[in-house]
């Protein structure tokens, strides 16, 4: 008697999915959810949402700026971050005109534009660059590439060793990995050169990231973005609300957290990880077709932080910084102008490797972004105002060693897991557009996967 009423009645799941993450990834997860007509509850850690993707007003100036600490780059091709700004009706600018987004170069106190840089390099190391654009063909054909131990056992270094690479192709390839990543091309493989490699020898065009299309910046910081989700799911949200533990339960994923009037358990049919992987390590997993070896290795994944910073021009900036695009420095300095329509004044990002914390450090390094400057724009380092300092998290992939795997066990363990945002290890992991991205393909499995259920419960 008892046996027949637990079948007719088992434990009821709280919502169709948990989502453990309230950043930009799980947001949109709970977001595209609840458009498709499915529940979903979201537990996050801190106290607010969105996770990285914060905006907040510059503090050391009056001069009306709005930084992004984790995200102020939205480019044409961003379809799902426009698509939201647009259906919010929040406003974004163009920064950069279609075309112009171009690389330019600041070799041993010289700049070069793509077509001077281009006759620099190949004079310096055409062989190489024969080399590696055959190894790009390779790999943009591979279907495991992601395993393939021809990209992940070797390191950019050793690589370029091998080729017989000169010291110029060799320093701006260091350069751009450590202002992008924070790491050393020691520490890097192959599957990350060619993930933003491009050369075409038909042009010759040598590129170390497309930057073709219209890029565009939000007034308001891209917080809005976030903001306006987590009013839309309202009540979803818990915050304040860390997880400690995963398990399974009657064909049910059963979360445990500690929320701030005390122990919260919720059960759902289905769970999306949107959280940093290193939060594994503060959790008990017992999922289904994951294994205590794939969750070890997965929470030790640490990530690349690069450190952003934001330096600041008085008006009159934009008459003197003629260059579009990005300038990549020898000196390991990644610089773009982020528009001076915002109060007036001029500001560049720069991104750099990792700076030691306090601001000394970070002095030393404008100082030399403004002595670099000084050599295609004379005059612009007298207009500085001030300099802030950020963290920057780099993409996931940027951490992968030589020999380590480019997707760990966890992917796609599990009938009720799937990963998403910083730990979905997916293309353009770790910047907004791929956080979405991620969520979205997520989210697109589980309604198919659900829906398909559903017509076989009903035939």
């Amino acid at each position: 008697m008892e046996l027949r009423i637990h079948q007719r009645n088992p434990t009821p799941a709280d919502a169709d999915a948990i989502i453990v993450g309230g950043g930009i990834a799980g947001l949109y997860a709970a977001y595209r959810l609840k458009q498709a007509g499915f529940t979903s509850l979201v537990l996050e850690a801190d106290a607010h949402t969105g996770g990285r993707v914060k905006s907040r007003p510059e503090k050391f100036t009056q001069l009306g700026l709005t930084l992004d600490d984790g995200a102020n780059l939205i480019n044409s091709t961003d379809t799902l971050a426009l698509r939201l700004m647009n259906q919010f009706g929040i406003r974004y600018v163009r920064r950069l005109k279609a075309g112009m987004d171009g690389m330019n170069y600041l070799v041993d106190g010289t700049l070069y534009d793509q077509v001077g840089f281009d006759q620099l390099i190949y004079a310096e190391a055409g062989a190489a660059i024969s080399a590696i654009q055959s190894d790009q063909a390779l790999w943009r054909c591979a279907v495991a590439r992601d395993t393939d131990p021809k990209f992940i056992d070797e390191s950019i270094a050793d690589y370029l060793k091998r080729l017989g690479a000169g010291p110029i192709l060799t320093k701006m390839l260091k350069s751009f990995f450590w202002s992008e990543y924070g790491q050393e091309l020691e520490n890097l493989n192959l599957h990350v050169l060619f993930d933003y490699l491009e050369i075409d020898l038909d042009c010759p065009c040598f590129k170390l990231i497309p930057n073709v299309d219209e890029a565009f910046t939000v007034p308001g910081g891209t917080s809005q973005i976030t903001a306006q989700m987590a009013k839309d799911l309202g009540a979803q949200i818990f915050t304040n609300c860390p997880v400690f533990r995963i398990g399974e339960e009657n064909g049910l994923v059963v979360v445990e957290a500690v929320g701030p009037s005390g122990p919260v358990i919720r059960r759902a049919r289905h769970l999306f990880f949107a959280a940093p992987l290193h939060s594994l390590t503060k959790m008990e997993i017992r999922a289904e077709g994951i294994s205590q070896y794939s969750l070890d290795e997965a929470g030790i994944s640490s990530y690349a932080n690069g450190t952003k910073l934001h330096l600041k021009f008085q008006p009159g900036f934009d008459a003197l910084y003629r260059y579009s695009g990005i300038v990549l420095t020898d000196t390991g300095e990644q610089i773009w102008p982020s528009g001076t329509g915002q109060g007036g004044a001029g500001l560049l990002t720069v991104l750099t490797g990792p700076i030691a914390a306090g601001r000394a450090e970070a002095v030393s390094r404008t100082g030399q972004v403004l002595l670099a400057l000084d050599k295609f724009a004379p005059g612009l380092a007298e207009l500085y105002v001030a300099m802030e300092c950020a963290d920057a998290p780099m993409s996931y992939s940027g951490c992968l060693r030589p020999g380590e795997w480019a997707r760990l066990g966890i992917h796609g363990g599990g009938r009720h897991w799937t990963t998403i945002g910083e730990a979905s290890g997916g293309p353009l992991q770790g910047y907004l557009e791929g956080a979405l991205r991620s969520a979205d393909a997520g989210v697109t499995r589980y309604i198919l996967s659900r829906y398909k259920l559903m017509q076989l419960a009903t035939a």
